[in-house]
């Protein structure tokens, strides 16, 4: 495992994106029903994300929260830009602080991926592997 204490940390990022999407579940559900299912498919996800940090698929944990983050920050921007279908009423309202705190922890989490991601690619080009030359007779 690359940096337990980093991981540790991308998990509690990706509890708070969690936390703050699953709250509002049950609004977004009544008013924009696939806006509602799309938040369920992101905790979902951060939740799948998270055990992966905690595991030796770590990589894989980094990669889908870092699909998961950017996409929230890009579907965020469009709800308060040009608006979604069905979704306009937040057009103009980038303050809300839900909205500020969960991009806050999604651009930390992207910091963080891109960073562990990029550290593993690194520590692989100085430690390649190699096969073993060890042969059982």
């Amino acid at each position: 495992m690359k940096s337990p204490l980093s991981h540790w940390l991308g998990l509690l990022l990706l509890a708070g994106i969690a936390w703050m999407h699953y709250r509002d579940v049950p609004g977004k559900l009544g008013e924009t029903p696939y806006l509602g299912w799309l938040y369920i498919l992101l905790v979902a996800g951060c939740a799948a994300a998270g055990a992966w940090l905690l595991s030796s698929a770590w990589r894989a944990g980094y990669g889908l929260g870092l699909v998961i983050s950017l996409g929230a920050i890009v579907a965020y921007s469009l709800t308060r830009s040009t608006g979604l279908p069905q979704a306009t009423g937040d057009i103009g309202n980038w303050a809300e602080p839900s909205g500020v705190i969960s991009l806050l922890l999604e651009g930390a989490f992207v910091v963080l991926a891109l960073v562990q991601l990029r550290s593993a690619q690194g520590s692989a080009a100085v430690h390649p592997v190699t096969p073993s030359t060890d042969r059982q007779t």
